[in-house]
């Protein structure tokens, strides 16, 4: 193959490769939107993906983001620390930022925010609910991508159809 062809052939291949990672994100969009659907009507969080001819290739899960504690008043958190856990508190009076992500962690997600040792409800602090799913996962079921490159070559697997590089039908 000449460097001419070779060229042609880098050209076309990023114009693909562009066209389907535009088509993987809107496609990974809608799948995501109609999982969360899913998810509030029927609670459920998992799809099993096949082929056509019901052939598993993969399972898509949500990831569901988990509740955390936030600082709702800075100060008043502060205010607590330097009472509490002085040594945790720089010279610029903030909170030092690694161990506030720490104790923030092992925190429980409940309101009042209290500490977990005393009971105590920390001032400045607050729970918040967990946002709606912002992704989801896709594991392959083992011998997935090969069976998809099976149907793709045996043509059960309509690439044309799947991917209409002009949005619309081809």
């Amino acid at each position: 193959m000449s460097l001419k062809d070779q060229a042609t052939r880098v050209a076309v291949l990023r114009v693909l490769r562009d066209a389907v990672d535009a088509e993987y994100e809107a496609a990974r969009r809608t799948v995501l939107d109609g999982l969360r659907a899913v998810r509030a009507e029927l609670d459920l969080k998992s799809i099993r993906v096949t082929l056509p001819d019901n052939t598993p290739i993969a399972t898509i899960t949500l990831i569901d983001p988990r509740p955390t504690v936030v600082i709702a008043d800075e100060q008043a958190f502060l205010t607590w620390v330097v009472e509490n856990h002085p040594s945790e508190v720089e010279t610029l009076t903030r909170v030092r930022p690694r161990w506030q992500r720490e104790f923030l962690a092992r925190l429980a997600c409940l309101e009042p925010v209290t500490d977990p040792y005393t009971g105590e409800v920390i001032p400045g602090l607050a729970a918040t609910s967990a946002p709606p799913p912002r992704s989801f996962s896709l594991r392959p079921v083992p011998g997935g991508p090969e069976e998809v490159t099976r149907a793709w070559r045996s043509g059960r697997i309509d690439l044309r159809q799947l991917l209409a590089l002009d949005g619309g039908t081809t």
